[in-house]
Protein backbone atom coordinates (compact mmCIF):
# COMPACT_ATOMS: atom_id res chain seq x y z
CA UNK A 1 0.00 0.00 0.00
CA UNK A 2 2.62 2.49 1.11
CA UNK A 3 4.73 1.48 -2.73
CA UNK A 4 0.92 2.71 -4.40
CA UNK A 5 1.11 5.54 -2.80
CA UNK A 6 3.97 6.74 -3.33
CA UNK A 7 3.95 5.58 -6.79
CA UNK A 8 0.93 7.98 -7.09
CA UNK A 9 2.65 11.13 -5.05
CA UNK A 10 5.26 10.85 -7.90
CA UNK A 11 2.74 9.60 -11.23
CA UNK A 12 -0.47 12.15 -10.24
CA UNK A 13 1.50 15.56 -9.76
CA UNK A 14 3.77 14.96 -12.92
CA UNK A 15 0.63 13.54 -14.94
CA UNK A 16 -1.48 16.67 -14.06
CA UNK A 17 1.82 19.38 -14.73
CA UNK A 18 2.49 17.91 -17.88
CA UNK A 19 -1.39 17.84 -18.57
CA UNK A 20 -1.01 21.89 -17.65
CA UNK A 21 2.09 21.91 -20.45
CA UNK A 22 0.20 20.23 -22.91
CA UNK A 23 -3.07 22.47 -22.86
CA UNK A 24 -0.77 25.11 -22.39
CA UNK A 25 0.85 24.39 -25.56
CA UNK A 26 -2.88 23.94 -27.39
CA UNK A 27 -4.21 27.37 -25.82
CA UNK A 28 -0.59 28.80 -27.32
CA UNK A 29 -1.36 27.24 -30.65
CA UNK A 30 -4.67 28.62 -31.04
CA UNK A 31 -4.07 31.66 -30.15
CA UNK A 32 -1.88 31.82 -32.79
CA UNK A 33 -4.34 30.39 -34.98
CA UNK A 34 -6.78 32.41 -33.94
CA UNK A 35 -4.78 35.89 -34.34
CA UNK A 36 -3.72 34.96 -38.14
CA UNK A 37 -7.34 34.06 -39.02
CA UNK A 38 -8.86 37.80 -36.92
CA UNK A 39 -5.94 39.43 -39.07
CA UNK A 40 -6.86 37.76 -42.64
CA UNK A 41 -10.56 38.35 -41.65
CA UNK A 42 -9.94 41.82 -40.62
CA UNK A 43 -7.76 42.41 -43.98
CA UNK A 44 -10.64 41.07 -46.08
CA UNK A 45 -13.33 43.39 -45.03
CA UNK A 46 -10.88 46.12 -45.05
CA UNK A 47 -10.43 45.31 -48.71
CA UNK A 48 -13.96 45.73 -49.19
CA UNK A 49 -14.06 49.12 -47.88
CA UNK A 50 -10.92 50.57 -49.60
CA UNK A 51 -12.21 48.55 -52.64
CA UNK A 52 -8.79 46.48 -53.27
CA UNK A 53 -10.11 43.82 -55.44
CA UNK A 54 -6.77 41.52 -55.70
CA UNK A 55 -7.08 41.33 -51.73
CA UNK A 56 -11.00 40.57 -52.04
CA UNK A 57 -10.03 38.08 -54.72
CA UNK A 58 -7.23 36.24 -53.35
CA UNK A 59 -8.97 35.61 -50.07
CA UNK A 60 -12.58 34.47 -51.36
CA UNK A 61 -12.09 32.72 -54.49
CA UNK A 62 -13.53 29.47 -54.03
CA UNK A 63 -16.14 30.48 -51.71
CA UNK A 64 -20.16 30.26 -51.59
CA UNK A 65 -22.81 31.76 -50.01
CA UNK A 66 -25.50 34.37 -49.35
CA UNK A 67 -25.60 38.22 -49.36
CA UNK A 68 -28.00 39.88 -47.26
CA UNK A 69 -30.04 40.96 -50.47
CA UNK A 70 -29.57 37.92 -52.36
CA UNK A 71 -32.65 35.00 -52.32
CA UNK A 72 -30.73 32.33 -53.40
CA UNK A 73 -26.81 31.36 -53.01
CA UNK A 74 -24.47 33.22 -55.06
CA UNK A 75 -22.40 30.76 -57.44
CA UNK A 76 -18.88 29.30 -56.29
CA UNK A 77 -15.98 32.25 -56.80
CA UNK A 78 -14.18 31.48 -59.84
CA UNK A 79 -11.13 33.71 -59.85
CA UNK A 80 -11.76 35.68 -63.10
CA UNK A 81 -15.16 35.80 -63.50
CA UNK A 82 -15.08 37.32 -59.30
CA UNK A 83 -12.36 39.42 -59.69
CA UNK A 84 -14.48 40.86 -62.96
CA UNK A 85 -17.39 40.75 -60.90
CA UNK A 86 -16.15 43.60 -58.33
CA UNK A 87 -14.52 45.05 -60.27
CA UNK A 88 -18.15 45.92 -62.21
CA UNK A 89 -19.48 46.28 -58.77
CA UNK A 90 -17.17 49.28 -57.76
CA UNK A 91 -17.83 51.04 -61.37
CA UNK A 92 -21.55 51.50 -59.86
CA UNK A 93 -20.33 52.57 -56.48
CA UNK A 94 -19.56 56.15 -54.96
CA UNK A 95 -19.44 54.73 -51.38
CA UNK A 96 -19.02 51.26 -49.75
CA UNK A 97 -17.74 51.20 -46.45
CA UNK A 98 -18.19 48.48 -43.38
CA UNK A 99 -17.76 49.19 -39.59
CA UNK A 100 -17.26 46.38 -37.77
CA UNK A 101 -19.25 46.14 -34.52
CA UNK A 102 -18.47 43.23 -32.74
CA UNK A 103 -16.65 39.58 -33.69
CA UNK A 104 -15.95 36.13 -32.71
CA UNK A 105 -13.24 33.69 -33.61
CA UNK A 106 -13.04 30.04 -33.36
CA UNK A 107 -10.42 27.44 -34.64
CA UNK A 108 -10.52 23.58 -34.72
CA UNK A 109 -8.08 22.16 -36.46
CA UNK A 110 -7.52 23.84 -39.83
CA UNK A 111 -11.54 25.56 -40.15
CA UNK A 112 -11.76 28.99 -38.42
CA UNK A 113 -15.00 30.27 -37.73
CA UNK A 114 -16.03 34.31 -37.67
CA UNK A 115 -19.19 35.51 -36.64
CA UNK A 116 -20.59 38.99 -35.54
CA UNK A 117 -22.26 42.09 -36.28
CA UNK A 118 -21.36 45.24 -38.89
CA UNK A 119 -22.90 48.56 -40.59
CA UNK A 120 -22.04 48.41 -44.47
CA UNK A 121 -22.59 51.98 -45.50
CA UNK A 122 -23.16 52.22 -49.47
CA UNK A 123 -24.00 54.65 -51.92
CA UNK A 124 -24.38 53.85 -55.66
CA UNK A 125 -23.37 56.53 -58.39
CA UNK A 126 -26.41 59.00 -58.31
CA UNK A 127 -28.12 56.91 -55.81
CA UNK A 128 -28.48 57.58 -51.76
CA UNK A 129 -26.38 56.90 -49.26
CA UNK A 130 -28.08 53.39 -47.15
CA UNK A 131 -26.70 52.15 -44.05
CA UNK A 132 -27.42 48.66 -42.90
CA UNK A 133 -26.71 46.17 -39.97
CA UNK A 134 -25.70 42.86 -40.68
CA UNK A 135 -25.47 39.40 -38.68
CA UNK A 136 -22.53 37.68 -40.12
CA UNK A 137 -20.97 34.07 -40.52
CA UNK A 138 -18.03 33.30 -42.38
CA UNK A 139 -16.08 30.34 -42.17
CA UNK A 140 -12.30 30.14 -43.29
CA UNK A 141 -10.03 26.83 -44.33
CA UNK A 142 -6.41 27.31 -43.38
CA UNK A 143 -4.41 25.84 -46.90
CA UNK A 144 -0.86 26.11 -47.41
CA UNK A 145 -0.41 28.34 -44.35
CA UNK A 146 -3.35 31.31 -45.79
CA UNK A 147 -6.63 31.49 -44.25
CA UNK A 148 -9.06 31.40 -47.28
CA UNK A 149 -13.08 32.52 -46.97
CA UNK A 150 -15.27 29.02 -48.44
CA UNK A 151 -18.68 29.96 -46.76
CA UNK A 152 -20.38 33.62 -46.14
CA UNK A 153 -23.59 34.12 -45.02
CA UNK A 154 -24.90 37.91 -44.11
CA UNK A 155 -28.14 38.77 -42.83
CA UNK A 156 -29.99 42.54 -42.37
CA UNK A 157 -30.42 42.65 -38.40
CA UNK A 158 -33.89 44.95 -39.20
CA UNK A 159 -33.83 46.62 -36.08
CA UNK A 160 -30.27 47.53 -35.83
CA UNK A 161 -29.66 45.91 -32.73
CA UNK A 162 -26.55 43.85 -32.27
CA UNK A 163 -26.51 42.93 -28.67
Amino acid sequence: MKRILLTLGFALPVLIFSGIHVMKEVEASNDTDIASLKETHDKYLKAWSDADVETIVEIATGSVGFGHSTAFPRPIRIENEFRNSVIEYYKMMEKFKINTINTNHLVRGNTGLVWGHYSQTTKQKDGPTSTVYLRFAHTFVKENGKWKLVMYHRSKIPTGETQ
